[in-house]
């Protein structure tokens, strides 16, 4: 039925304009750093609170989140979280001193955190089973270009209306499209007065049988997953990497650039465009070709974790104008990598666990790299800190030295984990 298409694909491009907000807020202090420092006269272990108190509410909140997917409706927790990072990001741009901003960034992180998997939630009942793994790559992809409007983008909004204006106006935004989405989002198309998908090819029977059968309590599906030592080494790779890659992209990027090879601002907002651009890029590309040639999973991830731990060794001995081609090429890498490495990971924690059980393991592991951004963005800053710099936000090219390094170790540490992963290949 051509409106039932149409209807469910309104609903895509409500969640996911609300998921591409997730990924601008996410990455969004790199472009406003120094305007931090200097507003709040704040040093860089206090921009780092700033901004990793975003990734602790929102690694807390995804099991209550995934929870309250399966009760009370995805309808409802996107449209109530999204109000919650709303309210956060006006607290945020208007905050007086660095205490009230960092609570402000606190209250985005929860309410963002409320997207993604009641999304996830809304296409299996919604969208076939062989157009989720399709759908999940697209939402990767606009995550990523919400990261890339994090860059250039919203550095031309902060130079026109300011920091303040900027997450005021993304604010009211994210309010527009949280009452969009209760007025057009369902639950199901029953709610629609449509059948269901199960009445369509026997697609979801099985699914819905399967889920009446398994009722296990909650304390018996914990122990199920962490038993399996796959999903503590997917786990821990993506706290190492993703709290690395979101940490660089969502902080210090911008503040590199510029202090290392000596760009102005705007240059350096093109420049971390390359970063998002690479990541929306990998995310599909990365997974598709995995699936189209039958790839060994655990080969793809040690060759992308290979690739970014090369370009940190690259990146601890270049600096200044004559080596910025070379830094734009392994900031790609490391987008590709970042972005190509997530679906694998989401795809081997799927296989790991029956249908019935998957939503509380991908619950459980999701948060592992907002944990470790929240945990490297404020050790990162207290590392540059201990270097001298000769104007607030500005640090040396020895400081940043001592920074990559430290990522270099996580990325390998992540590359040992996917070592003692149990060999994993896609299903013909």
């Amino acid at each position: 039925m051509r409106v039932f298409t149409y209807y469910r694909w309104t609903q895509f491009a409500i969640v996911g304009s609300l998921y591409f907000l997730v990924c601008l807020h996410r990455v969004s202090p790199t472009v406003i750093a120094r305007d931090l420092a200097i507003s709040f006269n704040a040093d860089a272990v206090v921009l780092g609170i700033i901004a990793s108190s975003y990734f602790y509410l929102y690694s807390a909140v995804q099991p209550v989140v995934g929870y309250l997917s399966d009760t009370i409706g995805p309808r409802k927790v996107i449209t109530y979280f999204s109000v919650l990072a709303a309210i956060g990001a006006l607290i945020f741009g208007t905050a007086p001193n660095a205490t009230v901003a960092a609570l402000g960034r606190s209250v985005v992180g929860a309410g963002v955190g409320g997207v993604f998997i009641p999304s996830l939630k809304l296409f299996s009942q919604w969208y076939r089973v062989n157009e989720f793994a399709s759908l999940t790559g697209i939402m990767i992809a606009i995550g990523g270009i919400g990261a890339l409007a994090a860059a250039l983008p919203l550095t031309y909004m902060v130079l026109l209306c300011g920091w303040r204006g900027s997450f005021i106006g993304l604010g009211l935004l994210s309010l527009v499209l949280a009452i969009i989405c209760w007025i057009i989002i369902r639950d199901t198309p029953a709610a629609k007065g449509w059948p269901l998908l199960s009445s369509h090819e026997g697609e979801t029977t099985e699914t819905q049988e399967q889920a009446i059968l398994h009722h296990p309590t909650l304390r018996k599906r914990l122990k199920m997953i962490v038993r399996s030592l796959d999903f503590w080494m997917i786990t821990l790779s993506m706290f190492f990497t993703g709290g690395v890659f979101l940490t660089f992209q969502g902080l210090w990027a911008v503040p590199c650039l510029m202090d290392v090879f000596h760009l102005s601002r705007v240059h350096a907002g093109w420049l971390l465009m390359i970063l998002p651009l690479g990541f929306a890029v990998g995310g599909p590309a990365l997974g598709f070709f995995t699936d189209r040639l039958n790839l060994n999973r655990k080969t793809v991830l040690l060759w992308a974790i290979g690739l970014s731990m090369l370009g940190w060794m690259v990146l601890l001995f270049f600096h200044g104008h004559v080596h910025i081609v070379v830094a734009c090429l392994f900031f790609l890498i490391f987008g590709l990598s970042a972005g190509g490495t997530l679906p694998i990971c989401f795809t081997i924690t799927r296989d790991l666990f029956p249908p019935w059980l998957m939503g509380t393991a991908v619950g459980l592991m999701n948060p592992s790299a907002f944990f470790g951004a929240a945990l490297y963005q404020p050790f990162s800053g207290y590392l540059l800190n201990s270097f001298t710099g000769l104007t607030p936000g500005s640090y040396t090219m020895e400081a940043y030295r001592h920074l990559f390094m430290v990522f270099l170790i996580s990325y390998a540490a992540s590359f040992l984990c996917i070592l003692f992963l149990s060999h994993q290949k896609r299903s013909a």
